[in-house]
């Protein structure tokens, strides 16, 4: 591989994959490789479970490479699929009472990928797809609140709704978001 890869962005080497590019894939590659392995062997315990699974989701990026969005994080997304294949084997496994625990581990000791931008990325898209998801009402309140900065009044005269009926969706907003993020919810509102 030429060694001026190393110094292309992720964005650029992903239009070079999308083409087919290998030199650019096998430096994605060495790039995700490590971080993604010591994350699936953190929750696997297994070298050989861990570097099947990684491979995999090499395997799967580099067919799919094409179809991909130009504007995603490569990191988000090999971060996003090594989690999915993990959970697949959890889900086929009674392992899962076990990667649960490590779950709340993480989130309370605050586990740091060595990446930063890339776990603030997955965690803004985590939050983002579950708001996507409340009913639309509930989610234009939660919006108006969180990322306007507007008052219960204020959202209620946009809305041509009550107060009380702004308060109540802004409460089941949260409540939703909570069931998915736990009580981790407050620390995750800061990258909205």
């Amino acid at each position: 591989m030429p060694a001026f890869y190393a110094s292309i962005s992720d964005e650029k080497l992903l239009a070079m994959i999308k083409v087919a590019d290998k030199d650019a894939f096998a430096e994605i590659y060495s790039r995700y490789w490590p971080i993604l392995y010591r994350h699936a062997f953190k929750m696997l315990k297994n070298h050989d479970e861990s570097e099947d699974v990684i491979q995999d989701v090499f395997v799967k990026f580099w067919k799919i490479a094409h179809e991909l969005d130009e504007n995603i994080s490569i990191g988000a997304y090999l971060y996003a699929s090594t989690r999915n294949s993990i959970l697949n084997i959890f889900n086929r496994s009674t392992l899962k009472d076990n990667y649960l625990a490590e779950i709340r581990n993480f989130m309370k000791d605050g586990y740091e990928i060595a990446d930063h931008r890339v776990r603030e990325n997955i965690l803004a898209k985590l939050i983002e797809s579950e708001i996507q998801k409340l009913p639309p009402r509930m989610r234009e309140v939660f919006e108006l609140k969180r990322k306007h900065n507007l008052s219960y009044k204020e959202i209620a005269e946009k809305m041509d709704i009550s107060e009380l009926t702004v308060k109540t969706q802004m409460n089941k907003a949260i409540s939703s978001l909570r069931t998915k993020f736990g009580n981790h919810l407050g620390i995750f509102l800061t990258f909205l």
